[in-house]
Parts: C-alpha cells; structure tokens; sequence
C-alpha cells in the first residue's frame, strides 16, 4: 500500500511540473507587444528591467531584482533601461550609462537609490551628481567626461527609443524577449513579475530548442 501512495504521490508531482509552464497567460498575467523589438543579442534570451531611480517601487525591487539575477543561466542576458519622463531623469540616465562605460554601475548602483530614497538627496544636474559620487570615491573627472560622450548620449536617446516601444505606462516593469511585457499589476505583485519572468524565458527556451530541431 505504502508502494502504491509513494507511485501516485510522484505521479501527482510529475503532472503538478508539467502543468506548471502554463500557469500564466498572456492578457491575464503579461501581454505581448503588439511590434516586438530587436534584442541586444539575438543568440541569448533578453530580459530587461524597466525602471527609475526616483521611483520608490524600483527601490525596494531592486534588492529582489539583484538576487534573482545573479541565479540566471548563460543563455539569459539581463539589463536595465532607466525611464526618462522628467528633466530629471535625464541626468539620471546619463549617470547610469556614464557609470556603465566607466565600469562603475554595479558598484553604486544601490547607492544611488540610496542617496534619493534615505537621504532625500535630488540631482537637478550632472555637477551635483558628480559631487555625490565624489564621496563614494568615483573618479570625478572620469564620470563627467563620460557623462558628456557622445557614446553615453547615444546610449540615453536609444534608452528614450526603447521605452516608446515598452509601452509601459509605468515602473518597474520587465521586458522579456523583446516580446513580452510584464508588470505587478498584471503579474500581481512586483516579486510575482520575475515568477512570470522565469515562465516566458523558459517558454522562449523551449521555442529555440524546437526551432533548432
């Protein structure tokens, strides 16, 4: 008897997985864009996170966001597109970009959510950004004059681009794929978006392996 329960309890969790892939829909849980967009690499699976550094929900994302991609696989390449919808986002997607082609972002990327969201700090522009990264001891001279490259205007115009095609009303959201559009509206939380996250990369996994076959 005992033989028997442990068969259909592993029975019941075999189906419980493959059931599992299609527990999200699309219009419930995500949506599809309408035009889908070309991919920084097309050999890896894209997932990008929509967000601002003034947005108090990006915030306390972040930590969770910073978690669940340090455990993604090598087929999967995540990044960030910093939303512009004030003047002062501008001097904030600068920042982001500048620190990045600096090899900066990841070390003071916490910080500077820090610096808004505990400290009440603003930076109504690039001089007083670049005090403040002065104290986390970032090269001052480097940072500005890469804020002021036309590489890091370049970057911030096609981040403007970008977040036309999102179509996301607001932050943070997540981009899979350059095909789906997750927010915690939809998704039911903001934690619950990288469930669903996980759902469409392995639905994009398993449409490549067919694809491939």
């Amino acid at each position: 008897m005992r033989q028997w329960t442990l068969i259909l309890a592993l029975m019941m969790i075999g189906l419980s997985v493959s059931a599992a892939p299609y527990r999200f829909e699309e219009g419930t849980h995500y949506v599809a864009l309408s035009v889908p967009y070309e991919t920084a690499d097309p050999d890896r699976i894209e997932v990008t996170e929509y967000f601002s550094y003034r947005c108090q929900h990006c915030f306390r994302f972040d930590p969770v966001v910073e978690q669940w991609k340090s455990s993604l696989p090598q087929d999967v390449l995540f990044n960030r597109t910093p939303a512009m919808w004030a003047r002062q986002d501008e001097v904030l997607t600068q920042t982001y970009y500048a620190l990045q082609s600096i090899g900066q972002l990841e070390a003071v990327h916490p910080a500077i959510f820090e610096a808004i969201h505990l400290q009440g700090r603003q930076f109504p522009d690039p001089v007083e950004m670049a005090e403040y990264l002065a104290e986390l001891g970032i090269d001052t001279e480097a940072f500005s004059k890469a804020y002021k490259s036309f590489g890091v205007r370049s970057n911030a115009q096609q981040a403007r681009a970008r977040a036309n095609m999102y179509r996301a009303r607001a932050v943070p959201a997540i981009m899979v794929n350059g095909k789906y559009r997750i927010s915690g509206d939809l998704a039911g939380s903001n934690e619950a978006m990288l469930e669903v996250a996980d759902f469409l990369i392995e639905r994009e996994r398993r449409a490549r392996a067919k694809t491939s076959n």
